[in-house]
């Protein structure tokens, strides 16, 4: 965004870099107080652990020099703007391009490893750090993102020369160490030579990945796999339905643990039966071909559950709820909801949620919702256009158990609706 103008953009990769790339014209700043450039772009663009560079790429027309002096930038990694602490530095690197454009580095960051998890966002901002001029004659081409260029010393050199003890094992021998690991790992030993790339292709590799019914699972593509590393991606990026529709399937990238989405319809629901109070509809954007949409009901009741064979062992599971609301889902969206997630047999976590939130008025009411609200889970928005609220979560052992959940909004006598469910879903939880 240039001086409050919202700029259409794309991000491109080639060689390594990655850039943001202003759609159908480049802007120029004629005038403006102050001057601000934010955005953001996801991790899974740029390289795994490695550092990079940020730039502005620009040409400067007019009296603009000392203006440059007065700007403060950041660059913010998994975090968002209002939790962030942007640094102040100067453009003070300019460096003249071969493509006749001007460069300003702004700041470095370490993409960790992060690129596996679509949650994660890279936030950056060009902004003046005195808002004393008004500011003329910028002409933006873009953001760009590349590896930070290495000087190497003594040692680097030392080990360049060095053969690696690994080059003396046959490829099939790294193919199958590589197997043992996980599909993020696999990715990282690839930048270690030619060899390792060589390896990492191997469908030994990545069938250790895929699960143990994958070949079940290929006639719902379209498509001819070419490898299996092609199918591993195709699972991660685009679910399959199974169990006749009644649930989705897909792997976590960077682990290639199971994750699952069950459909409402062979669930409990109190009055789910009943046109009047619930109705299954259709839409485009829902991986189901039918989903619940909640008409008016007194008592909202939701349960159902599903046997842990379907999740991956020794791993700790978060469950959450996926929905949309419809003209503010009155009596439901801004008032806390009972739910609760655990194993068959055994005390279930319980916690509160909310489908939106309390309204916000005045300072006093404020300070009293926040402490009302302390303990109340938000939704947050999904990259698919739903939201999604966390319902608990719980470890599964050996693939052995039964998971059950329950979403309760009892305790009011008021009528609800305006809520569309997509489903439950089921995938490893986030490493806090």
């Amino acid at each position: 965004m240039v001086h409050g103008i919202e700029l259409g953009s794309h991000w491109t990769a080639r060689s390594g870099v990655v850039r943001c790339v202003f759609t159908q014209e480049v802007p120029q700043l004629v005038t403006g107080i102050p001057f601000k450039i934010y955005g953001l772009l996801k991790p899974k663009l740029l390289s795994p652990d490695t550092q990079y560079s940020a730039y502005v790429v620009y040409k400067a027309k007019d009296q603009i020099q000392d203006v440059q002096k007065s700007f403060g930038v950041g660059v913010i990694v998994h975090e968002t703007p209002e939790g962030a602490k942007w640094e102040r530095l100067e453009l003070t690197k300019l460096e003249k391009r071969e493509d006749g454009w001007v460069e300003a580095n702004f700041g470095e960051l370490l993409n960790d490893g992060g690129f596996m998890d679509d949650r994660d966002e890279i936030w950056f901002r060009i902004s003046e750090i005195k808002y004393s001029y008004w500011t003329s004659g910028f002409i933006i081409q873009g953001i760009e993102f590349r590896p930070v260029k290495k000087i190497p010393d003594a040692g680097d050199l030392m080990h360049a020369t060095m053969p690696s003890p690994f080059d003396s094992l046959p490829v099939d021998c790294i193919s199958t160490i590589i197997s043992f690991t996980s599909p993020r790992d696999a990715c990282v030993a690839a930048s270690i030579s030619k060899t390792f790339e060589s390896a990492v292709k191997s469908d030994t590799v990545w069938e250790k990945f895929l699960p143990s019914e994958y070949s079940s699972l290929i006639p719902q593509y379209s498509r001819v796999f070419m490898s299996k590393k092609e199918l591993y991606f195709a699972l991660c990026d685009d679910p399959v339905l199974i169990e006749d529709g009644k649930k989705s399937f897909w792997l976590e990238k960077a682990s290639g643990k199971r994750c699952i989405m069950l459909s409402l319809k062979e669930s409990s629901i109190t009055w789910g039966t009943s046109p009047q109070y619930w109705r299954w509809i259709s839409i485009p954007e829902s991986r189901f071909e039918k989903i619940a949409e909640l008409l008016n009901v007194c008592w909202f009741d939701i349960g159902d559950g599903m046997h842990t064979r379907y999740l991956s062992p020794r791993t700790h599971y978060s469950v959450y709820i996926v929905f949309k609301t419809k003209n503010g889902c009155p009596n439901l969206g801004d008032s806390p909801v009972d739910v609760g997630v655990g194993l068959v047999g055994q005390e279930p976590s319980q916690k509160l949620i909310y489908f939106i939130g309390p309204p916000g008025r005045g300072r006093g009411r404020r300070r009293r919702r926040e402490t009302e609200t302390r303990d109340v889970t938000r939704p947050e928005a999904r990259e698919d256009g739903w939201m999604e609220a966390e319902l608990g979560e719980f470890y599964n052992d050996s693939c052995c158990d039964d998971i059950s959940f329950s979403i309760i909004k009892t305790n009011t006598p008021h009528w609800k609706s305006g809520l569309i469910v997509q489903g439950i879903e089921f995938r490893p939880a986030k490493v806090r």
